[in-house]
């Protein structure tokens, strides 16, 4: 199993900080682990949320109220999954989004609270976070991100969170409870086909399929609280909790660089269906780029007879 890498005594928080447990600043990073690793592979770091009250289950029933009454700004499913079943399972009939937090020990749920980055209690704690991860990830990370988004999970003891891969950077923090969590290389053709991705970004987000044989090549973490994941684009992963409840943090980024591939993979996907066998994003600059400049005017095409998606009523967060 993968765990934690020994890193030196972080410095003490300065008093007053409400980012600040126990002593320990909410992030540090002794060793240069965030731009050397970005979007490159998965690897362990600490933080001090752990034992925050921001994170304990009536803070998160009354963030869970909150917050719009909207698809957009809460997931959460009941019942068991298995590690290769698809996002909608457990969403047909199921508890209330706040009955559900409550009962999280025993209901077999999970819940994903949207854009708590703008809510006025723990909003300018996430904010803060948002913006330690980028600046520590350096120029590679803030010249690329175009919007960052704080997400928080909660969910049962021993549940499954299905395998899948994300279109957005990412950085899991684990505030409460234990995990294991399998992480798989996102550069490697048998673990992350190209049909999986180009499925994926023309709007299949269970496109993932988990494979028992890939198994033995994950990097599998055994992630307890005060402790997190950096996860990059498109690395498919899957989730055991462990004995107890479990909170989490995502921290999550759109970047300029995978909207551009992912129009790339939308065109492939396309053509793919007609017959051809197009080429992997990557293989090519100038093909990649007429692809991307196609696909552009294919999805504008579509959109004049499509009535366009409502842009967000919520302030998004961006780098400063």
């Amino acid at each position: 199993m993968a765990g934690m890498h020994e890193t030196p005594t972080m410095a003490a928080a300065q008093a007053g900080d409400p980012l600040c447990q126990s002593g320990r600043p909410v992030l540090s990073d002794p060793n240069g682990d965030f731009a050397r690793h970005y979007n490159r592979q998965s690897f362990c770091f600490e933080h001090g949320l752990k034992g925050n009250p921001l994170f304990e289950l009536d803070s998160l029933v009354a963030l869970s109220q909150r917050l719009p009454a909207h698809p957009d700004f809460a997931y959460w499913s009941n019942g068991p999954v298995s590690v290769n079943d698809p996002w909608e399972k457990g969403m047909a009939a199921r508890h209330s989004l706040q009955d559900t937090i409550a009962g999280i020990a025993g209901n077999n749920s999970i819940v994903i609270l949207k854009h708590t980055e703008q809510d006025p209690v723990i909003g300018p704690v996430l904010r803060e976070i948002l913006s330690k991860f980028v600046e520590y990830a350096g120029a590679q990370m803030r010249d690329d991100v175009i919007v960052g988004e704080s997400l928080i999970l909660v969910s049962s003891p021993k549940r499954i969170t299905p395998y899948h891969f994300d279109a957005e950077l990412n950085y899991l923090v684990q505030v409460t409870g234990d995990k294991t969590f399998s992480v798989f290389d996102h550069t490697r053709a048998l673990q992350v086909t190209d049909e999986e991705l180009e499925g994926y970004f023309s709007g299949a987000p269970s496109a993932a399929k988990y494979r028992d044989a890939n198994q033995a090549n994950a990097t599998v973490y055994d992630l307890k609280a005060g402790q997190g994941i950096h996860i990059p684009v498109t690395a498919p992963h899957w989730v055991q909790n462990g004995d107890n409840i479990s909170v989490a943090l995502s921290i999550n980024y759109e970047l300029k660089s995978v909207a551009r591939r992912a129009k790339s993979y939308w065109l492939n996907h396309r053509l793919r269906k007609l017959g051809m066998t197009p080429a992997s994003p990557g293989t090519s600059n100038f093909r990649d780029s007429l692809k991307t400049a196609s696909a552009t005017s294919l999805q504008g095409l579509r959109s004049l007879v499509r009535a366009a998606p409502p842009a967000p009523t919520w302030q998004v967060w961006t780098p400063r």
